[in-house]
């Protein structure tokens, strides 16, 4: 890795994940907000960037809250598989038009910020950029509104990225009706909300693709539990059969891995058969599932580099169950309760306490851009360094396609 130690521990970062009609992730957008300006080298994040962005990787949306900084980035070499977000008035200036016009020669691509009022702004049409429109309640309701004669229904033009969804009404128009790109994070709770009177049950695509791992004879005990571990309702009730007095174990198994092995592929695969009666139809549950796999995967990033296995697979154990609760409708407490689990994890999760909670904590922070200033301390109070934060992060979404379940869209 590069020396990076002064831009990395100069920024803040954060991320919103983009979630395209097929539910997959078509992009990131990763916030960057400057702790000491003074000692943020955009020439120096983006040469980072470039040399461990790889191609698989989703799409970066690079959204920065200094101006300086923005426009810094926009004079260096462009980084493949990155867009750069840019707010709308700089499109409708001659000077900044001009550096726009520029940076998209040198390879850049651009994601232009506004509002829906201002998508035909001026200078809209003289550079090349994607629009990025966060909807106001009255604009979605406007959306919403059907046809009526002599007046026809609100149209956007297509290849947007939308955010400000929180219904699913919402969603499924734009997917469905407005041929959007992608939409900036997911209506969880409208989702959710959907299913309050029954507990969530298991994602398709993962019981099939446990199920087709298990028939091939070159799968390992690694594939199964990584393919088992996108799935936080799977994970739990496999640790319930496996501790249940009807499967008779004598030890108390409170890791996924242990919980694998007892059981046997054999076992297992006749198990996961039994449970694809209850497999939950809802494609809008997917995101959801994943941004939680996102956290999890996030916070064993933050680990020391060197870290074991177990300690790995105990983290993200940690981190994925912290919003089970969300899921099965019932106290998480309750839940966590039925488990062998070891103490740090309850301490983690139910007292915020423990060897593992900084490293959740942290994680979670990194997913709330809204309060990307408060990164800064939430990382002081838990002994990380601003340095490890941010290459966590950067290497959790660097692999994100490939832990998405699904195969993923480029953004093009």
């Amino acid at each position: 890795m590069l020396a990076t130690q002064s831009v990395l521990d100069s920024l803040a970062l954060a991320y919103e994940p983009v979630w395209g009609p097929e539910r997959d992730l078509v992009a990131a957008r990763l916030h960057l907000h400057p702790v000491t300006p003074a000692g943020v080298d955009a020439a120096h994040f983006m040469e980072l960037l470039g040399e461990h962005w790889p191609e698989e990787a989703p799409t970066l949306i690079l959204s920065m809250a200094s101006p300086r900084l923005l426009l810094q980035t926009l004079a260096v070499d462009a980084v493949h598989n990155t867009c750069i977000e840019v707010p709308a008035d700089l499109f409708g200036r001659p000077d900044t038009a001009a550096r726009l016009s520029i940076a998209v020669r040198r390879g850049h691509r651009l994601v232009c910020r506004t509002s829906l009022a201002g998508l035909n702004g001026p200078g809209m049409d003289s550079v090349d950029a994607r629009p990025l429109v966060h909807l106001d309640a009255d604009e979605a309701q406007r959306l919403l509104t059907p046809a009526l004669p002599g007046r026809p229904a609100a149209r956007l033009p297509s290849g947007l990225i939308v955010g400000g969804v929180d219904t699913r009404t919402l969603l499924h128009h734009l997917f469905e009706q407005q041929a959007v790109h992608g939409v900036v994070g997911w209506p969880e709770d409208d989702v959710l909300a959907a299913h309050r009177h029954h507990p969530i049950s298991y994602d398709r695509d993962i019981l099939h693709a446990v199920l087709q791992a298990i028939d091939d004879d070159d799968c390992s005990i690694e594939r199964l539990e990584r393919l088992v571990r996108q799935d936080a309702v799977l994970v739990y009730r496999i640790l319930l059969l496996v501790n249940s007095a009807a499967y008779g174990n004598r030890r108390e198994i409170g890791s996924l891995r242990h919980a694998l092995m007892m059981l046997g592929f054999r076992e297992l695969g006749r198990w996961v058969v039994e449970q694809i009666t209850e497999v939950e139809p809802d494609p809008d549950l997917h995101p959801v599932r994943l941004a939680m796999v996102m956290k999890a995967r996030l916070a064993q990033h933050l680990l020391m580099t060197g870290s074991d296995d177990t300690l790995r697979a105990e983290v993200y154990s940690t981190a994925l169950m912290g919003e089970l609760g969300r899921l099965l409708h019932q106290p998480l407490a309750t839940l966590l309760n039925k488990l062998p689990l070891p103490g740090r994890v309850f301490d983690a999760l139910l007292r915020r306490d423990g060897p593992y909670f900084p490293l959740v904590d942290t994680a979670r922070a990194m997913g709330q851009p809204a309060d990307i200033a408060r990164l800064p301390l939430v990382c002081r109070l838990h002994d990380i360094s601003l340095e490890t934060a941010n290459r966590s992060l950067l290497r959790m979404l660097a692999t994100s396609h490939s832990h998405s379940g699904r195969r993923s869209e480029r953004m093009t």
